[in-house]
């Protein structure tokens, strides 16, 4: 397999072609259609822009001083540089260029709080992580509720996969197929977690989320950038991080709070909507509790099911990974299509005739060796098979640095 080609980040390339793509007249138009939206209407909308901009170029001029987080300072001028060329490339000024972005980023993190009011869809994702004798292994089924996604959904291809790396001016390449440049895993093995959470994520613009791949050259590191950065990259997930020397974490999100759990005896587990650290354990139940009784409901409720399925499955992971199959990729492979009776199941194959809480299903499941930087996917084809039902594509990425040649 060839190498891949390495190229240098250029922010403020990207910018030029951003504000080109979108015009100065297009520009100006999609802000103001943005701050008349009932989630920015009662307060930045109803600011002038002139005065809105201003405050927000300050921001933007302003460079970071803050000794706890030293990555901003590597951050920063990236950000500067695509504003400005956004700008340079629609033919506004700064002002309006820096406008644009601050309104797209609050309207976005807006949007993903509001998306947290109930009621919720409940999927089913479900992750794990192993050690073995075929290397470094996570796993991952992706699910649906009742929705399910369309038939181009994921990879189709089998073979190797050329890439095309743009290298940051500081820290790791972040991306370099399943891991960053120094082994690293760039994905997690859990899903999402409906929380009901009630917290809006922080405005921390200018400097969006922080690139954690791109600082963390093991799992030690990671976690600490995640603790360091938990309002920078909000999320409300649960997943296992993991790099090639088989090291591992649990990582637990909410939007502005997280759990860190280091992984023994070299396995791991996750499952969407569930917990395990103390102090996230105890914050998903003051959620659900809260919601309970500001809905006016019963701990048996339909969506509340879900918080029950969840647990459920996440003890029947744990069951399912330290079984004596020998952790290594048959034994992944078997984690990952398990039929035990609903609500057990790692493999769904819920449908319109299941129970409102039993219509999930797996729509892509993945195997992935970090240790070889391959994949091997499945894909739900909606009609017609489950992921267990359909061959493998295996996707082969380039040889990393430290990869034997």
């Amino acid at each position: 397999m060839s190498n891949p080609q390495i190229i240098d980040e250029c922010p403020f390339d990207d910018g030029v072609a951003a504000g080109r793509a979108l015009g100065r007249e297009a520009l100006a138009g999609q802000t103001r259609e943005w701050l008349d939206d009932p989630l920015l209407c009662d307060d930045l909308g109803a600011m002038s822009e002139a005065a809105l901009a201003r405050r927000i170029v300050g921001r933007l001029e302003t460079e970071p001083d803050d000794g706890s987080r030293p990555e901003l300072a590597e951050v920063y001028p990236d950000r500067v540089d695509y504003v400005r060329g956004v700008a340079e490339g629609a033919g506004c000024t700064i002002e309006q260029a820096a406008l644009h972005d601050y309104v797209q980023y609050v309207r976005g993190i807006r949007d993903a709080t509001a998306m947290m009011r109930p009621p919720l869809d409940g999927g089913g994702c479900s992750g794990a992580f192993m050690v073995g004798p075929d290397g470094v292994l996570t796993g991952q089924n992706i699910d649906s509720g009742a929705q399910h996604r369309p038939p181009d959904f994921g990879v189709t291809e089998s073979g190797p996969v050329e890439l095309t790396l743009k290298r940051p001016r500081s820290g790791y390449i972040c991306d370099w197929g399943l891991t960053n440049e120094v082994g690293l895993a760039a994905v997690g093995a859990g899903g999402s977690v409906g929380t009901w959470l009630d917290e809006p994520v922080v405005d921390v613009w200018p400097y969006k989320t922080i690139p954690l791949t791109r600082f963390a050259r093991n799992v030690g590191e990671l976690a600490d950038l995640c603790e360091r950065y938990r309002t920078f990259n909000p999320g409300r997930g649960t997943g296992v991080w993991a790099d090639v020397t088989g090291a591992a974490v649990v990582v637990e999100e909410s939007h502005r709070r997280v759990g860190i759990a280091h992984v023994e005896d070299d396995v791991a587990w996750a499952t969407e909507g569930n917990f395990q650290t103390d102090s996230m354990s105890a914050y998903i139940r003051e959620r659900r509790l809260a919601y309970v009784k500001s809905r006016g409901r019963h701990l048996g409720a339909n969506d509340l099911q879900y918080a029950t399925d969840c647990a459920v499955r996440y003890c029947h992971l744990g069951e399912l990974t330290h079984r004596d199959l020998g952790r290594g990729m048959d034994h992944m492979r078997a984690v990952l299509t398990d039929h035990a009776p609903f609500p057990r199941a790692v493999c769904r194959h819920g449908g319109p005739d299941t129970d409102e809480y039993d219509q999930t299903i797996t729509l892509q499941s993945t195997v992935r060796n970090l240790t070889t930087n391959r994949a091997y996917a499945r894909m739900f084809v909606p009609g017609k098979k489950f992921c267990c039902e359909v061959p493998e594509v295996v996707m082969e990425y380039p040889p990393r640095p430290f990869d034997k040649t």
